[in-house]
């Protein structure tokens, strides 16, 4: 990841402008007025996710009075309400991890190969992102606590399944329990089925069907009742799941898509339309079951 070292000073200006409160599409927020720029930040500190990168270059340059003064400052001017977009939220999280690939090791092959490699540096990102989360606890901010307990979920995912770490699949599984629980309380629907999605990937890498089955199952449940639209991406985190019951356990696919075949859900209805339910969707699409 390239570097940009930027001051203290400047860090707090990035994070003061309330760029992470905007709500825009791709990576550019250059077309806002009154956004304040820093020379030196990545596109100015102006773009969709900052300041997660200049968080993640400048934390081992400052000292630790410095450190939870930007863990204060982030938690103060963070999302308090769930937005209908969440990227940039959870981008912004995910930069500050130093990570650019989305979804870690279950993006693709390739994402896997390349991380094997790499050393994840994470210990400094994981304490401020502590420090950031005490801070949430103390204003009540429901939706930051959800965001950081996906974030560092999809982390522990990707450290349980690089190294064959059981102790982590566990604190992953925890993770993302708590993530679901905050969601319910700040009505963040995407997060009331989402994190179950990751687990049940995680789980499968393991070859732990048993619980790879029972978080399938509670991701199709809770989208059933809160999956908020028919966005591309929950539709194939849905057909995920439902291809995986086809392959694994005959007897749940048949009862599944009797259950949900008359759901007034939306996203659901789209999931069980037909041209989703062949064979040739599942082999161009579900790549991880092959």
């Amino acid at each position: 990841m390239n570097e940009f070292i930027i001051s203290y000073e400047e860090l707090l200006i990035l994070i003061r402008g309330g760029i992470m409160r905007r709500t825009v599409k791709g990576t550019s927020l250059r077309s806002i007025e009154g956004l304040p720029k820093v020379k030196g930040a990545f596109a100015e500190g102006i773009y969709g996710g900052s300041p997660g990168k200049e968080i993640y270059s400048t934390l081992p340059h400052l000292t630790e009075d410095q450190i939870r003064e930007v863990a204060k400052e982030f938690a103060i001017n963070f999302l308090t309400v769930p937005p209908i977009n969440h990227v940039v939220a959870a981008v912004c999280i995910r930069y500050i991890y130093g990570q650019l690939a989305k979804q870690g090791v279950h993006r693709s092959k390739e994402d896997f190969e390349r991380m094997k490699k790499e050393k994840q540096e994470w210990e400094l990102p994981r304490r401020f992102i502590g420090l950031v989360r005490k801070e949430f606890e103390k204003i009540n901010n429901f939706y930051g606590l959800c965001i950081l307990c996906e974030m560092e979920g999809h982390r522990l995912g990707d450290e349980a399944v690089l190294n064959k770490d059981e102790q982590k699949l566990i604190e992953m599984e925890e993770m993302y329990l708590k993530s679901v629980s905050f969601a319910h309380k700040c009505n963040s629907y995407k997060h009331m089925f989402t994190p179950y999605y990751w687990a049940f990937r995680c789980f499968y890498e393991f070859k732990d069907h048993d619980k790879a089955m029972q978080y399938a199952l509670l991701t199709m449940d809770m989208a059933s009742q809160y999956c908020p639209d028919t966005r591309n991406g929950y539709v194939t985190k849905l057909l995920d799941c439902i291809w995986y019951m086809k392959k694994y356990d005959k007897d749940k696919y048949k009862d599944i898509v009797e259950k949900y075949k008359k759901n007034t859900n939306k996203c659901i209805k789209k999931v069980f339309d037909k041209k989703f339910m062949t064979t040739s969707y599942f082999k161009n699409h579900i790549k991880f079951l092959q």
